[in-house]
């Protein structure tokens, strides 16, 4: 048969095609309840197989699009493979174990591939659920739109091939036993059902609290500014995983050993128990370019590392702790820095307990360093007695990751209208992780000349610092604005640009700006 010629062949390819987009529609509803999106799964696949050394590239030069063109692929695999299976179905000879094979092989791939390569991440049970949905939906739509497409009055009842029917109602059938046991035993339902993400909540025992100065007004008023505080439904969100881990608060546990003397497990109740701080902090991912948006601040609270550390007593020659999350990724620091009194396994954000894309149930944040360190999901912390080297220090990203210092203009953008008289705010924010800011310069001639911003007090000593200042044009026209800060050693931010990998991103924010009268 020779698709690019026959009629019936395109028309049952485009009717395959079409089957399997409503059949992906379908199992994207069924994932909007938590359970995991087939393409997603197939994709984090796909993640976990890939080398470093492709990894890496890729992300530096597709940043946020990385996953988005990943699962856009994944996409059309599965069109493409309802598509022959549309093509098979209405061929004239008989293809019925053909067609059987290639319809289900995009939703067997799923669950197979992401047992196989990404069990921490892909809960069986949940993909299990989707796919069956989603092939259930496929057979059965094939063939309603298989038999109203190729519907011929003259053609004889063996011509209209029952028996195909049969093969793709049967398979229709099987896919929805496999939907009604994996709902019915799954441990994806029961996680679901035992979810407390997101849910406002109070520390049970608060040693300290956060006290940030109050919010000038000056500030405030300016509508393009970044607010001080990030909500939750606004902060970044950078993972290695298209699949949020779905975690069963109540069979959780962090688990504290390696080579201590007294290891131990906390369950969430215990951890809750504890004494805890609040603390409001600054993350910033590593990829963020100069001026990007990969930065947000919240209010968390949580229970000291070295508390933790304490009672588990680490030996001696311990140099590393080694963080694990749920879904397998990794990462370390170093034990001075987990011994530091800001760095604490929170639970809480902005007030409610942490959501799912940011950690829940627990996660790590540690001063001064990029957040890919700051584990989400944890569930491990072990130490270890020599240089352990995480999911990105494997690929080549920095083992170390100290912030760099970076200055950020959020108003004006591109243009900005004048009255001729009056000044146009010139604001944003800079970061210097733990180091703080102690001046920002801003120069409106494309660097040759700066001035001193105001700036507002910092929320503490671990957040970014809002900058502002009130800048009158010599006339209407095109203007370079740069801004640039210096830390509280006295270190000026470094004009060189470098790319995010693989240390950060340095350089200084620069924006042109069309001034025009009005």
């Amino acid at each position: 048969m020779k698709l690019g010629l026959d009629h019936r062949a395109r028309t049952g390819a485009l009717v395959g095609a079409l089957s399997m987009f409503f059949a992906l529609d379908i199992a994207f509803l069924v994932s909007l309840a938590g359970f995991a999106f087939a393409p997603d799964a197939l994709g984090q696949a796909l993640i976990e197989v890939t080398p470093g050394f492709i990894v890496v590239p890729l992300i530096g030069l597709l940043q946020f699009w990385a996953k988005r063109l990943l699962v856009a692929g994944v996409v059309a695999l599965f069109l493409a493979c309802g598509g022959v299976t549309g093509a098979l179905a209405v061929g004239p000879r008989r293809r019925d174990r053909t067609v059987l094979i290639v319809g289900a092989l995009p939703w067997v791939a799923t669950v197979v591939l992401g047992q196989v390569f990404a069990p921490g991440v892909v809960d069986l049970s949940s993909v299990l659920l989707t796919s069956a949905v989603g092939a259930i939906t496929f057979f059965t739509a094939l063939q309603m739109l298989t038999g109203v497409a190729t519907y011929q009055p003259a053609r004889s009842a063996t011509e209209r091939s029952p028996s195909r029917r049969r093969v793709l109602y049967g398979a229709a059938a099987v896919s929805a036993v496999i939907a009604l046991g994996s709902l019915g035993g799954g441990a994806a339902v029961r996680a679901l059902a035992k979810r407390a993400e997101g849910i406002p909540f109070i520390a049970r025992r608060l040693r300290t609290k956060a006290a940030p100065p109050a919010a000038l007004q000056t500030f405030e008023s300016l509508q393009a500014l970044t607010p001080r505080i990030t909500d939750n439904a606004d902060h970044y969100v950078v993972d290695t995983t298209l699949i949020k881990p779905s975690v069963d608060v109540t069979k959780w546990t962090l688990d504290i050993g390696g080579a201590v003397e007294s290891p131990f497990s906390l369950t969430y109740d215990q951890l809750l128990d504890l004494e805890a701080v609040e603390q409001l902090k600054t993350l910033e991912c590593i990829s963020n370019e100069i001026g990007g948006e990969l930065m947000s601040t919240a209010l968390w609270t949580g229970v000291p590392l070295r508390d933790l550390l304490a009672r588990a007593q680490p030996k001696a020659e311990t140099y590393d702790v080694k963080l694990t999350s749920v879904d397998g990724y990794t990462d370390s620091i170093r034990i001075e820095k987990a011994m530091e009194p800001d760095t604490i396994v929170a639970y809480l954000m902005n007030g409610v307990t942490i959501p799912q894309d940011h950690g829940y149930p627990a996660r790590l944040l540690v001063p001064n360093i990029y957040g890919m360190k700051n584990v989400k999901w944890l569930t491990s912390i072990e130490c270890v007695t020599f240089d352990y080297l995480g999911y990105w220090m494997e690929r080549g990203w920095s083992d170390i990751a100290v912030i760099n210092t970076n200055t950020r203009i959020d108003t004006p953008v591109r243009a900005a209208k004048w009255d001729g008289s009056a000044s146009i705010p010139v604001a944003g924010v800079a970061f210097a992780g733990a180091r703080g800011i102690s001046r920002v310069e801003v120069s409106t001639d494309g660097g040759k000349s700066f001035g001193a911003a105001e700036l507002e007090p910092a929320l503490g000593s671990l957040t970014w610092v809002r900058w502002k200042v009130d800048w009158t044009p010599p006339a209407a026209g095109r203007f370079t604005i740069v801004a640039r800060s210096t830390d509280k050693t006295g270190a000026l931010e470094t004009e060189i640009k470098r790319d995010p990998f693989p240390n950060g991103a340095t350089g200084w924010d620069s924006v042109d700006v069309i001034v025009t009268r009005g």
